[in-house]
């Protein structure tokens, strides 16, 4: 059974906007003050409308949210062949739709084994400025440093990555490695992060958030923030799938979360919180 939904600004916010990833923003006409709602669904021009209401109500609380309700109702309708279309696409989990190109391209190292690190410097070196860029994952985040570090690459002139995966709490002092220490403070090399937990996998690695946030320092590149100035801000973060889909969103299928993830969080967070035993 559908949700019911109090409102109209209700049912777009959380039975549309929210279930996606969309954006909404909310505000009145210059001239003649009609209460209008943008709602972006994608990136780029294309993937967005504004929904004009007829209703004029002034800025105080009771007017705000009867225009914000008008608005909204306009954009219902107006998104229903929109919205029918995305709800129609398969769903397909990130791993199962791209697991198998991943799986067959990329190279895993061991962080610890001699060269691993030498290899990815040499990549970088190979790439021009402006693609001297790294993927950076982290699990077990909530301490520092975290559990495990995982950073990938992409292998100049070919379809291939490498992935270095280090483990803190196996190296001497159970600190980040000085490759890994090194890399994290290039400023040179674009740091790409998808940290849906607050900054917490930057903190985790010493990376002050504020700097990062701002890309100064560290170089560092969040998805959630590139995604919210390329496709509206939203209250809450997206995470991987829906960023996926904004940046897709002709996609043939609708990229969703993989509830396998829970199990792979918990055993981390077993490890963070001494449950569990570090793998060697």
């Amino acid at each position: 059974m559908p949700p019911k939904f109090n409102s109209p600004k209700q049912a777009l916010e959380q039975g549309v906007c929210g279930q996606h990833g969309w954006s909404s923003r909310y505000f009145r006409e210059s001239v003649g003050g009609k209460w209008c709602v943008e709602v972006r669904w994608g990136v780029g021009d294309g993937k967005r409308r504004t929904f004009v209401s007829d209703d004029t109500s002034d800025e105080s609380i009771p007017g705000t949210k009867k225009g914000h309700a008008a608005a909204a109702a306009v954009a219902l309708e107006g998104l229903e062949t929109v919205v029918r279309s995305v709800n129609l696409k398969p769903l397909r989990t990130v791993e199962d739709a791209l697991g198998a190109r991943f799986g067959s391209t990329c190279e895993v190292l061991d962080g610890s084994a001699p060269g691993s690190w030498d290899r990815l410097w040499r990549c970088l070196s190979r790439c021009s400025p402006l693609e001297r860029a790294v993927g950076i994952d982290v699990e077990g985040n909530m301490r520092t440093p975290p559990v495990l570090v995982q950073v990938c690459v992409q292998v100049p002139f070919e379809e291939t990555t490498l992935c270095v995966l280090e483990l803190p709490g196996s190296s001497p002092g159970g600190n980040l490695s000085a490759d890994l220490r090194r890399l994290l403070l290039d400023a040179t090399v674009a740091k790409v992060f998808c940290d849906g937990t607050a900054g917490a996998d930057k903190r985790s690695l010493s990376v002050d958030v504020d700097l990062a946030g701002m890309g100064a320092q560290f170089a560092c590149l969040d998805l959630e923030h590139m995604a919210s100035e390329l496709a509206g801000a939203t209250s809450v973060l997206r995470g991987l799938a829906r960023i996926f889909n904004l940046a897709w969103p002709d996609s043939p299928f609708r990229a969703t979360k993989d509830n396998k993830d829970k199990s792979s969080v918990r055993y981390f967070v077993d490890i963070q919180d001494g449950r569990r035993a570090p793998p060697r």
